[in-house]
């Protein structure tokens, strides 16, 4: 059986990489290459293909955003593809057909596709493991630490010393004390990940952490200007007015 494959990364060297492994498969025709979520759910509709080799993180829609955007009615099998050891690997082991861990050998990705071929022997069991993983992913634990890698070196940064988060193009800036390490990562994806009683989005582009605000000064429309312990003053957002408004009357 010939596999259709579409291969799903916001890195054009980890596509290629992946590209160049997957020329030595027989029978696995590569049918598409996307850079991004929004991209990778068109083309899945598009070309139907039977196998998803999906990236975790991307900009816009991450790997999860893509499975749940794509709902039941689509079944490919999906081999994830990422850098970061931190997704619910638990979950991954027990719903996803594999889950490759960058770097990876040709070893390793003949075993990822094998489980996939096995995994087109039964469709319907391979959509409720897929909605069950993003379940999954979804309900996990909260973060209580982040990977920083800068110049270099490799930091860990607890959650619970984050002031505030602020969204930097495909980066998230972490402003903790008077220090700041940008992640590759989207603040939807990271919000789902915090506590939202201690983290709250008040902006588009900001989330802050609760117990690093002084006072909030009411604006216009419910909006606030809203101050940090360490002078920081940040606006919020109207569409973001009432979860700010709730804590407020909660504390």
């Amino acid at each position: 059986m010939t596999l259709r494959a579409l291969i799903v990364d916001d890195e054009p060297l980890a596509r290629r990489r992946l590209r160049s492994l997957l020329d030595a498969e027989v029978d696995l025709d590569i049918v598409g290459e996307c850079e991004d979520g929004a991209a990778a759910v068109a083309e899945t509709r598009r070309l139907d293909p039977d196998l998803l080799f999906l990236d975790v993180q991307m900009p816009g829609l991450d790997g999860f955003d893509v499975l749940a955007a794509l709902g039941p009615s689509t079944n490919p099998a999906v081999i994830f593809v990422t850098a970061y050891d931190e997704y619910a690997l638990r979950a991954f082991d027990v719903h996803a057909v594999d889950y490759l861990l960058k770097p990876f050998d040709r070893a390793r990705l003949r075993q990822a596709i094998a489980r996939a071929r096995a995994s087109r022997v039964d469709v319907a069991d391979l959509t409720r493991r897929l909605r069950a993983l993003v379940g999954d992913v979804t309900a996990s634990r909260r973060l209580e630490r982040l990977v920083v890698k800068s110049r270099g070196r490799v930091y860990f940064v607890r959650v619970d010393e984050i002031d505030w988060i602020e969204s930097a193009g495909h980066y998230l800036a972490l402003h903790v004390a008077r220090e700041e390490h940008l992640i590759r990562e989207t603040l939807r994806t990271l919000e789902r990940r915090l506590d939202p009683d201690r983290f709250v989005r008040i902006h588009r582009s900001i989330i802050v952490n609760i117990d690093r605000v002084r006072h909030l000064v009411p604006t216009f429309h419910g909006e606030y200007d809203v101050e940090l312990r360490d002078g920081t003053r940040l606006s919020s957002g109207r569409g973001y007015s009432d979860r700010l408004q709730a804590i407020v009357k909660n504390r």
